[in-house]
């Protein structure tokens, strides 16, 4: 029973870790489509469309990090300086994963629309290569369009909050 009960709060801090580096992650990234709106940046109507879409993808990668990530490196014994190193880690390792998960999402779309509007596996396979040459664009796209600027905001922003969730797990002796 306290196994199960250990596991079951571990697990919960787990996620609770994911949803605020994927708050984090969606902020910064919204952020960012605030200033884009204010800002008369030059980017190409395809650049405009996926940094739109960046914002989910930045939560998804924020809530990976976060639940895979922090407790498996993070200690009881972990410093405030150390805390601040992995959160500015896990906010370049969110910078990196979004282009990424954006070139994914392009490359399987074709595959998971075939299986939704039922049609066979065939027809979406006969569209390769295209989506592949599809997807290396919009990975490239995101990362230089979306990446340097969300990432100017998310690498402060998480040495901040790994600094500051050590510091208060040191004092609190939890």
């Amino acid at each position: 029973m306290v196994t199960w009960q250990q596991r079951s709060v571990t697990w919960w801090r787990d996620m609770g870790a994911g949803v605020v580096t994927a708050a984090a992650a969606l902020a910064a990234s919204l952020l960012y489509l605030l200033v884009a709106m204010v800002v008369p940046l030059r980017l190409s109507p395809d650049a405009q469309y996926w940094v739109g879409y960046a914002p989910q993808f930045a939560f998804v990668a924020g809530f990976v990090l976060g639940a895979i990530v922090w407790r498996r490196v993070m200690s009881r014994v972990s410093t405030p300086e150390q805390g601040a190193f992995v959160g500015s880690a896990m906010a370049l390792g969110i910078v990196a994963l979004v282009p990424i998960l954006a070139g994914v999402y392009v490359l399987l779309f074709p595959l998971l629309l075939s299986i939704v509007t039922g049609q066979g596996l065939h027809y979406a396979i006969q569209l390769y290569p295209e989506p592949l040459w599809t997807a290396v664009d919009v990975t490239r796209t995101v990362a230089t369009a979306w990446s340097p600027l969300v990432g100017a905001l998310l690498v402060p922003l998480g040495a901040v909050a790994g600094w500051a969730s050590q510091r208060r797990r040191r004092l609190s002796g939890h």
